[in-house]
């Protein structure tokens, strides 16, 4: 891998998302958050595994405030 590569995510996300995240949140800040948020996705995973946490979060059972008082040591 060329020591230059940086992975990138890339997503398709609604013209009303796309509003919200101009408004509310800078391309650093972006890459902030949404760095953390992948982390903690992955620790989640980890703890309670990934087709539970996926299942809970894509069928809207939880919520990212639910996800984010999870408990993981």
């Amino acid at each position: 891998m060329h020591p230059d590569y940086r992975p990138r995510l890339t997503v398709d996300i609604t013209e009303e998302q796309s509003r919200k995240l101009n408004k509310y949140l800078d391309y650093g800040m972006r890459k902030r958050v949404f760095g953390v948020i992948i982390d903690d996705l992955f620790r989640l995973f980890d703890e309670y595994g990934v087709g539970v946490i996926l299942g809970l979060f894509t069928e809207r059972s939880i919520t990212l405030r639910d996800i984010c008082s999870l408990k993981v040591d």
